[in-house]
């Protein structure tokens, strides 16, 4: 087991046979992989969703009609085509859809920049915000954001159509995080997060409930009736009726707009060509219990 933290680094060695199997892969390594018959591609199960947060401590993002506005502004099929080498979908909720409780009847705010522009306007600004935002971009790999500096570098252009100005900062991870957790110096944020469980509970009362705050839910977001639902499902046995719970709480997330879902990722990970067994855990705990090489 080794820690290489650069992802073209990671590659360079399982190319050189210093290793026999590496996680996150760079989308625009997968070429490469496919083409050397040494190697093999491995895929893990979806389970992730990478987001844009919003902090509601910050102007004008406590005004749910520049949170809509903002969702309506950022094309997530582009920036699946340029970044993520297709090996994702776009999100629509906090959760991905391979969960149990997932709500597919809810629509996702479309890539509509006069509609983004229009609710600008009907929040006060219709030449567009007047002070710049400041972004916090990723300065790490994860394996739902494999380069979140070069997708918050589209955000941004997405964002100037419509009058809203972007300064990217990207400070050292220890400090990204914990700037955000405080909420003191992020107007809107980039994070992501891999299921621990394969409850639904792990995502939406985790991330985006009122006891998350300070933690987890680093958008300071509060909403009374949500805290009711998600509580009210951790304390529900049947798992029909706490589907319903979620799938409710779900629409009231989406109208708040608390977050800019991004995406799902399929994280890619390579392994030599014969090494067998070995299954990727979609929580990303791997057990290597039935791994051997042929």
């Amino acid at each position: 087991m080794r820690s290489i933290p650069d992802n073209t680094a990671r590659f360079n060695a399982l190319q050189n046979g210093e290793i026999d199997v590496m996680e996150d892969l760079n989308p625009d390594d997968l070429s490469i992989l496919e083409g050397n018959s040494e190697l093999q591609k491995i895929e893990r199960p979806p389970f992730n969703v990478a987001y844009i947060g919003f902090n509601f401590k910050k102007k004008p993002f406590d005004n749910v009609k520049v949170r809509q506005a903002l969702n309506h502004a950022v094309n997530k099929q582009a920036l699946i085509d340029a970044f993520f080498a297709g090996q994702a979908e776009p999100a629509v909720n906090p959760m991905p859809p391979t969960l149990w409780g997932y709500n597919d009847t809810i629509e996702d705010y479309p890539y509509d920049l006069e509609k983004a522009k229009a609710l600008l306007a009907e929040a006060g600004f219709p030449d567009g915000l007047p002070d710049p935002v400041t972004f916090y971009a990723m300065p790490v790999s994860r394996p739902y954001m494999p380069d979140g500096k070069k997708v918050a570098e589209a955000i941004q252009a997405d964002f100037e159509k419509i009058g809203v100005t972007t300064n990217i900062e990207s400070p050292e991870w220890a400090t990204y995080l914990d700037d955000a957790k405080a909420g003191e110096k992020d107007d809107i944020y980039m994070l992501g997060w891999t299921g621990d469980n394969g409850d639904p509970d792990n995502f939406l009362y985790t991330l985006l409930d009122k006891d998350a705050i300070p933690g987890n839910n680093r958008s300071f977001y509060v909403n009374e009736e949500l805290h009711v639902l998600l509580t009210d499902a951790q304390k529900e046995t049947d798992q029909e009726k706490r589907a319903e719970l979620y799938k409710q709480a779900q629409v009231i997330i989406k109208e708040d707009a608390p977050w800019i879902p991004l995406v799902h990722t399929t994280p890619i990970l390579a392994g030599k060509s014969n090494l067998k067994g070995f299954v990727p855990s979609p929580l990303g705990s791997e057990s290597y219990a039935g791994a051997y090489f042929e």
